[in-house]
């Protein structure tokens, strides 16, 4: 029995070191994605800080690099395609529970379709009934900020249809120009907070995601936590390899 534990011994050994350097090396991998949060941070801020652009002006870039002109401040000239509105579920606006009111909108000069999130809508008193809305049937010149679609929940399960009528619960840009027949733009167009959506609800808010070092942060913190559980399991090995050895110099071999 002695003997099958000396030969046990190294293969814990080796497998306490595996597992202790996959630990560090998912907390490197979290600070590289951090410097890459920052470097699309620092990006983020400046496009937002500069003079916004005519929304048609960008369309060929967002075909080919969508995220490289996410909180990009455009303005958009057009008119909207409201019997194509989605309402994207399980939004949280000030600690209520609502729906996002996304409406198709075709730009005058090229004809071509832009997603234009018009704010959150409350849930109200049942899921049976919908929020009501209404759409301008005039040509309209609209100011915001490009952003990508609403993306899949972190514990969606596949097996479950993505929309239901005009309710979805993410917004995959493909499935949307599949099931509408519409070729939308790969990013959306946020209005600007100080436009309300036109909606019949007095609830209807514009909240536009913050552009802050939260998103650094978090992988900093990840990184931080992967660390300190290394340490931890390198501590609890050496102190269970200590105590073994000191039990095993106290017991006699037995070779039976």
């Amino acid at each position: 029995m002695q003997i099958k534990k000396k030969v046990l011994k190294p293969v814990l050994m080796i497998a306490a070191v595996i597992i202790c350097l996959a630990m560090v090396r998912l907390g490197f991998w979290q600070l590289d994605r951090a410097e890459q949060k920052k470097v699309i941070l620092q990006q983020s801020i400046k496009l937002s800080e500069q003079v916004p652009v005519d929304v048609e002006n960008l369309l060929s870039q967002l075909e080919s690099a969508s995220t490289t002109q996410r909180f990009r401040q455009v303005t958009a000239s057009g008119h909207y395609l409201p019997e194509e509105s989605i309402l994207i579920d399980n939004q949280v606006f000030n600690s209520k529970v609502g729906y996002a009111l996304l409406t198709p909108f075709k730009l005058s000069d090229s004809g071509k379709i832009v997603l234009i999130d018009r704010g959150w809508l409350t849930v109200g008193e049942s899921r049976e009934q919908l929020p009501k809305f209404k759409s301008p049937v005039e040509q309209v010149l609209l100011a915001g900020r490009l952003n990508v679609p609403y993306a899949k929940p972190p514990i969606w399960n596949d097996k479950y249809p993505v929309s239901d009528g005009m309710v979805w619960q993410y917004l995959p840009i493909d499935q949307f120009r599949q099931q509408t027949g519409l070729d939308v733009a790969p990013l959306v167009l946020e209005l600007a907070p100080n436009l309300l959506a036109d909606s019949e609800s007095p609830e209807a808010k514009i909240n536009w995601q913050l552009i802050d070092d939260e998103w650094v942060f978090k992988h900093q913190a990840y990184a931080l936590q992967w660390f300190s559980m290394a340490a931890a399991f390198f501590i609890a090995c050496v102190i269970v390899l200590l105590k073994t050895k000191r039990n095993s110099q106290k017991t006699p071999i037995d070779y039976e």
